[in-house]
């Protein structure tokens, strides 16, 4: 360090030392037309920051001119396929298969809750009478009862 300028001057072998003082103001910027230096390595992209509000929307545009019109399609022919009853309480559900053309729907319709019980309608007029049926084969003969009191005797006008 000798022969040398040194910041501290306890040194002992500065020739001649000083004490740093502050920051000066920065000067202004020198003339134009130097040669520009390499550009420095791009430094580490820092976090994302928070979303800004949405702007106003923008008027609407003009309405603009109308296209080609497209081909004609084929016509569909749909034909109905199952119609099943559904569980009461579930959803309606329907599901179309087959390829275009040709198309089949399919329905699932729930089960209604059954109905309050209606009023009883008039009784009917009496039918005709049916013809007798055939006399039916005699039954067995029961046992013979008990004997029962004797009567008064009656008067004798002979």
């Amino acid at each position: 360090m000798f022969g040398e300028s040194c910041n501290n001057n306890a040194h002992p072998r500065c020739r001649f030392c000083y004490v740093q003082g502050p920051t000066g103001p920065t000067g202004p910027t020198g003339p134009a037309g130097g040669p520009t230096g390499s550009t420095g390595p791009t430094g580490p992209t820092g976090p994302t920051g928070a979303t800004g509000m949405t702007g106003p929307t923008g008027p609407t545009g003009p309405t603009g001119s109308t296209g080609a019109t497209g081909m004609t399609g084929a016509t569909p022919n749909l034909t109905i396929g199952t119609v099943t009853t559904g569980a009461p309480g579930s959803t309606a559900t329907a599901s179309i298969t087959g390829t275009a053309p040709n198309f089949v729907l399919s329905l699932s319709i729930p089960q209604g809750p059954t109905g309050p019980t209606g009023v009883s309608g008039p009784t009917g007029a009496t039918g005709i009478t049916g013809p007798a049926g055939a006399t039916g084969a005699t039954g067995p003969t029961g046992p013979t009862g008990t004997t029962g009191p004797t009567g008064p005797t009656g008067s004798s006008d002979s």
